[in-house]
């Protein structure tokens, strides 16, 4: 049955609520020196659980940083001021992510699939804190690492593997069950950029309270460049339609810690390409990329 305008009107007015009511939280957690979460997703039928995760790398002092140089701003919003952001849910800070984590996939053994789009600090403590995860978890999807040295961050490491390299090592050399990487050079590839137009004149055209938030953060972020790079979102995209990649290798790996030049980049037994529990996507179909994008942004 079709839904009418008003129940339509009441679910984008519910599904902006819930990407302002994370923006707000991560506005709190910043200001607390606490790291900054987001949930860009909409809440279909009940609410997404947003946990704290930790608020430092494994290895400390981290390097310093430019504020200037950080791509989506001080708190992954670019910094765009929202005038209706409602109060936080304070309850949500007293959880924490690593324990609800191993809960859940010890709960459902070899049922849950973790996707990883920053770097891999907490999921490195849960591999070491629930060492029984590293069975139960079916498998990781990660956008992070590189496929041949070409860095975004430094001259040989991409940022999320660059940010925390212990975290990235524990993760690639403990967990051995399936892992999906999408690399740098991949998410990078000049073919699967998309254009700046057709991000907004299409794409953002859409009557979608999401799209209209992300309008806002990536016409700041976009306005000097003519591409669009949907680098995290291509991690869960893939998870959900395998059928998008068109070239992937499987590899043992390691990441390195001591270079001088290369540390934190992903170094791949090439010798052995073939073997390995690491899938390192080489290539995606951006057609069916962006017809899928449209089909999400046009559900009610």
């Amino acid at each position: 049955m079709p839904r009418s305008s008003s129940s339509r009107e009441a679910r984008a007015s519910k599904n902006k609520s819930l990407v302002l009511e994370a923006r707000r939280l991560g506005r709190y957690m910043r200001l607390n020196n606490r790291p900054m979460t987001r949930s860009l997703g909409p809440r279909i039928e009940e609410e997404i659980p947003v946990y704290l995760g930790s608020n430092e790398r494994l290895i400390t002092p981290a390097p310093v940083t430019d504020p200037a140089d950080q791509y989506y701003g001080s708190d992954g919003f670019a910094d765009v001021e929202f005038p209706d952001l409602p109060s936080p849910n304070v309850t949500l800070l007293q959880n924490s992510a690593v324990q609800n984590m191993a809960a859940l996939i010890n709960r459902y053994p070899r049922e849950i699939t973790l996707i990883a789009l920053g770097p891999l600090t907490n999921v490195a403590l849960l591999i070491k804190m629930y060492p029984a995860v590293r069975d139960n978890l079916k498998q990781i999807f990660i956008m992070g690492g590189n496929r041949h040295g070409v860095g975004n961050t430094e001259s040989a490491a991409e940022f999320n593997f660059y940010s925390d390299p212990e975290s990235a090592n524990i993760v690639i050399n403990n967990f051995e069950q399936s892992i999906t990487l999408l690399p740098w050079e991949t998410a990078s590839k000049e073919e699967l950029a998309i254009d700046r137009t057709w991000r907004f004149d299409v794409l953002g055209s859409a009557d979608n309270p999401v799209v209209e938030i992300l309008n806002a953060v990536e016409s700041k972020v976009l306005r000097e460049t003519d591409s669009w790079l949907p680098c995290d979102l291509l991690v869960p995209m893939v998870f959900a339609n395998p059928s998008l990649i068109t070239d992937q290798k499987h590899y043992h790996g390691d990441v390195e810690l001591y270079g001088g030049l290369t540390r934190g980049m992903l170094v791949l037994d090439y010798k052995n390409e073939g073997i390995g529990n690491i899938g390192v996507i080489d290539n995606i179909n951006k057609t069916m990329v962006e017809m899928i994008l449209l089909d999400l942004v046009s559900l009610p």
